[in-house]
């Protein structure tokens, strides 16, 4: 009965032998992805005498494993993760991702996939390993990166799978990751006012540490209160998209402020989303609160941002985050985030004119995100004063 022939890129019994007095080789047939048997060497001088071939066999287990590495795109179950995900990386790159999310996917590739799982070949990826890394990464790092970790898997799994190294996706079968749910909380319009108004107050102490004091967290909160914009895309806006002359004056959301590494901050050429690149008819508060910046202004920033920072270049969102929660702290609105004022948005939009209007403003791409995320729910029981009454007579 003929011997069963190799799998595919794997390799069978190394042997050795000394060639000549001090030189060994270690040899072994490999199948290549051809489906060619070929005999395979490697030759080394021995480092003492109790090396007997060690030495040669080290050298060839290595080049074996390179051979075994597929040419260029080629992917088979024998692939390991590693080079799954360079292969995965290159075509996620072209599909002109944003940079904020292409960074952080770029950090759980780095910090989480390849260090738990990257010396795995394809086919041991199996429906209970990736369960358990799932579960391991959301004990030791929390939900948001073993859901992202789960992404980035699905996407590479799911490109094995096409090129025919899996007969289908494991992470369909994986658990779901769970999560403890946190009820959204938005402020009130009196909390607004209150907060606004401590806020304005704040900001004209003159008590401030720090080179340059905080003037201008107002004006940022007002036109994402104005328009229920993320904080990037806030500080990203030009005055080229501000129009304050038309009889309905308008702001339009074309990008948002990312650090690209080695470069600094930029502006994105387009916001989070697809969705929320719009034009914000503006309330007058924000479009007097944008005409007094306008006239106020001494020279234009570089960028010609609407709110650049107290040295003209771009705004950080994190330093601004920073400034906000010294000042929520002694505000007494420590619970607040800039992301809060989106929420507000969406609550009030949303009590007054229902959930579609609501995640038109904040150009969701469904009405599920928007009430699930974005809404705070207000538990209200059935009118029946009239049936209870019965308890009181």
């Amino acid at each position: 009965m003929p011997r069963p022939p190799l799998q595919i890129g794997t390799w069978g019994k190394i042997s050795r032998d000394e060639v000549s007095p001090g030189v060994w080789r270690a040899m072994a047939r490999f199948r290549d992805f051809d489906g060619v048997t070929r005999k395979v060497e490697a030759r080394a001088t021995a480092t003492s005498r109790n090396d007997k071939g060690g030495k040669a066999e080290r050298l060839l287990i290595a080049a074996l494993t390179d051979r075994s590495m597929p040419a260029g795109e080629d992917i088979t179950s024998e692939t390991r993760i590693n080079k799954l995900a360079v292969i995965w990386w290159a075509e996620f790159e072209d599909a002109g991702r944003a940079i904020n999310t292409r960074t952080r996917y770029r950090d759980i590739l780095d910090h989480y996939v390849s260090p738990g799982l990257g010396g795995l070949r394809i086919r041991e990826a199996t429906v209970s390993t990736l369960d358990r890394f799932l579960k391991t990464t959301r004990l030791k790092h929390g939900y948001s990166t073993a859901k992202q970790c789960k992404t980035v898997l699905s996407g590479m799994l799911g490109l094995a799978a096409r090129h025919g190294a899996l007969d289908g996706n494991p992470l369909r079968d994986v658990a779901m990751i769970p999560i403890n749910h946190k009820e959204v909380r938005a402020l009130t319009v009196a909390e607004v006012v209150a907060l606004r108004t401590g806020l304005r107050k704040w900001e004209a102490d003159k008590t401030q540490a720090g080179r340059f004091p905080t003037v201008d967290i107002l004006d940022v909160i007002d036109i994402m209160l104005a328009t229920g914009a993320r904080i990037g895309e806030a500080l990203a806006l030009r005055w080229k998209d501000v129009d304050l002359k038309s009889e309905r004056p308008t702001v339009t959301v074309t990008g948002t402020i990312v650090y690209v590494p080695k470069q600094g901050l930029t502006i994105q050429d387009h916001p989070k989303s697809a969705n929320s690149r719009q034009r914000y008819f503006l309330p007058s508060f924000a479009v007097q609160m944008l005409q007094r910046r306008q006239i106020g202004q001494v020279e234009a920033n570089p960028w010609d941002v609407v709110f650049p920072s107290a040295v003209g270049s771009l705004r950080d969102p994190n330093n601004l985050r920073r400034q906000w929660r010294a000042a929520s702290e002694d505000l007494g609105f420590q619970w607040v985030t800039p992301h809060t004022f989106r929420k507000t948005v969406g609550t009030l939009l949303e009590a007054s004119s229902g959930v579609a209007v609501a995640s038109a403003q904040l150009g969701h791409s469904s009405e599920d995100v928007t009430r699930k995320h974005y809404v705070q729910k207000t538990h209200e029981a059935p009118d029946n004063t009239s049936l209870l009454e019965a308890f009181g007579s």
